[in-house]
């Protein structure tokens, strides 16, 4: 199975599918498939299926009944169907076009209440850089509740107190680490997290002390540090001591924070570099879909 279409497969599994339980107060976005010229059909639909999950940030996403992803049958029959029938706020339409190896990409949503329509159009050399800067160019159209939400992460966590962590209440998908689009954390104390370079990421996590302790569980490889030059990525995958984050929950069982531990790398004056080892920084991660 080509690299792109599994990828996507996994995020129509554990991000696309989970949209049909979102409460109704939420506004309904259809999806109109996305034009493309010069792609594989797999780049399109990966990236497709970035959008799509950012855009159920800020509503609910329904697809018309001829238009629905490929693999609905692997969950069953009859899924959607409640969603076939409903009236979309908003409609959402896109297109990508590779010129001269650019591609040229086209994100548009259009309010049915007023028609009024918001547009971006930008220029990616490469399908990387596209797969990066999709989250911020729907961001541009789009309103998210969870980004205020995540800005006052801090300031409200102060003042709670934090709650009794178990299993049960950890698993489910998260977002908020940069880098990385979602992490994914399962029953038997396991997960994944899903970069943004279109790499995944084994994790391991347990509970002591009221704390969640996660930690990576897969070899370093170079596209966990990207966007860094190939340079860095390449010593980092070479030398950085594993990832681990340490979450304490807040919010109703919707907001874990904490700190991530990493090993970071600074540039010196004279070119040289310095790994920075057992660097820690505050990090916030929230509940998407439960």
């Amino acid at each position: 199975m080509p690299m792109f279409k599994k990828f996507a497969l996994l995020f129509v599994l554990y991000v696309i599918f989970p949209f049909i339980w979102a409460q109704d107060t939420r506004p309904v976005i259809r999806f109109t498939p996305f034009v493309s010229q010069g792609l594989s059909n797999e780049e399109t639909y990966f990236i497709e299926s970035l959008i799509q999950s950012y855009v159920s940030d800020a509503g609910e996403l329904i697809f018309s009944y001829d238009n629905l992803p490929s693999d609905t049958y692997l969950l069953s029959d009859g899924l959607l169907t409640g969603s076939w029938n409903k009236n979309p706020d908003y409609i959402l339409s896109g297109s990508i076009y590779l010129e001269r190896n650019t591609r040229i990409f086209t994100l548009e949503i259009r309010n049915t209440h007023t028609n009024e329509i918001a547009k971006t159009t930008t220029e990616h050399k490469t399908a990387g850089d596209l797969v990066l800067r999709s989250r911020s160019l729907v961001e541009s159209i789009i309103k998210f509740p969870l980004l205020s939400e995540m800005e006052s992460a801090a300031v409200n966590d102060g003042r709670e107190t934090p709650q009794k962590i178990t299993e049960n209440s950890i698993t489910g998908t998260w977002r908020g680490e940069p880098g990385i689009e979602i992490i994914r954390l399962q029953p038997g104390k396991r997960g994944t997290a899903f970069f943004s370079s279109g790499v995944q990421m084994n994790l391991s996590y347990v509970i002591e002390n009221n704390t969640l302790k996660i930690w990576q569980n897969s070899p370093n490889i170079e596209r966990f540090y990207y966007p860094n030059p190939p340079e860095i990525a390449k010593l980092l995958s070479e030398q950085a001591e594993p990832m681990r984050w340490e979450f304490m929950l807040y919010s109703g069982g919707n907001r874990l924070r904490g700190t991530k531990t990493s090993t970071e790398i600074r540039v010196l004056q004279n070119g040289d570099t310095e790994l920075l080892y057992e660097t820690a920084r505050d990090a916030v991660l929230i509940r998407s879909y439960y």
